[in-house]
């Protein structure tokens, strides 16, 4: 189900963007002793890059991918060990009220101690009065998972904030003259008349002579870089966030349909219901299923 919104390539750009985050310190470092040499030439200095919000986004988006990194097969498996529980207890619940004999009994006739889960040791110490409790558990669980998800989509949202923000305006920074009384050109292409910044991930050697049309191509070819590497990291963290939106829509349907069953309600009528529970289920195993295969993260 929607497989394109849980791609490794979604994770590879991301890591991509977060390693070329972290390896730009060096640069940032030359950019800020330039920028002071041009200050202290009395040079009308236009914004250079911010190199504090820069190193603060570095910082913020590393933990951030160390996050996601650790959360995505936890997902995966826990949704597991939950659906397990959950599909276990449908086919049991299925069972009882399919029998003809009991299409007019009230499913709070049912015997709680007839389920497999309420008498394993995973059912915990409180002890099951009627089979709304059970649901409840149900509920409760798909509920706690449900948290974990949306914590997962905290870190994916952190980490695009900085695209959106920092990173996007470093990049345009670049493309802008580094002051206002010399010929305006861009601040990449003087970086690199210096000789000693390159950009992590690109094919400039710091320390190599380059001629002046070499720079012009490399500026204007790194420049492209950048912007690809950003538009394909945010593309990364919209097909997550949207990954997670969805698995909450799933979730958020399935505990509905636990929510409509009540004490009263017919074996015949909680049959009918059954069909509406296991379908969004289905899918939340199929999304299951692929946050597994992201173990090789």
């Amino acid at each position: 189900m929607l497989a394109y919104l849980l791609a490794e390539k979604n994770f590879a750009a991301l890591k991509q963007y977060v390693t070329f985050l972290n390896d730009l310190r060096p640069a940032l470092q030359e950019i800020s002793e330039f920028t002071a040499i041009f200050e202290r030439q009395k040079h009308l200095i236009l914004p250079p890059p911010n190199v504090q919000s820069l190193k603060e986004a570095a910082q913020t988006s590393a933990a951030c991918w160390r996050a996601i990194a650790m959360a995505t097969p936890l997902l995966g498996s826990n949704c597991t060990l939950v659906l397990r529980d959950v599909f276990g207890f449908i086919e049991e619940f299925q069972s009882v009220v399919s029998n003809v004999d009991n299409r007019r009994k009230a499913i709070v006739t049912i015997d709680p101690q007839h389920f497999s889960l309420v008498r394993s040791p995973a059912w915990g110490n409180a002890p099951a009065e009627n089979i709304i409790d059970v649901l409840r558990e149900m509920h409760r669980r798909l509920g706690h998972y449900r948290s974990a998800v949306l914590d997962f989509n905290v870190q994916v949202t952190r980490l695009a904030e900085s695209m959106h923000s920092i990173f996007v305006r470093f990049i345009e920074c670049l493309t802008t003259p580094i002051c206002t009384c010399d010929k305006p050109i861009p601040k990449i292409e003087a970086y690199y008349s210096l000789g000693k910044i390159g950009l992590p991930g690109t094919t400039y050697e710091p320390g190599r002579l380059y001629s002046q049309e070499e720079r012009i191509a490399q500026s204007k070819e790194h420049v492209e870089f950048l912007f690809n590497l950003r538009r394909r990291a945010a593309s990364a963290a919209n097909n997550l966030s949207d990954f997670c939106y969805r698995m909450t829509c799933m979730l958020d349907e399935a505990r509905q349909v636990l929510q409509c069953h009540y004490p009263a309600m017919t074996m015949a009528r909680a049959k009918a219901v059954l069909p509406m529970f296991k379908g969004p289920l289905s899918d939340v195993q199929s999304m299951s299923d692929q946050l597994v295969k992201m173990r090789r993260l």
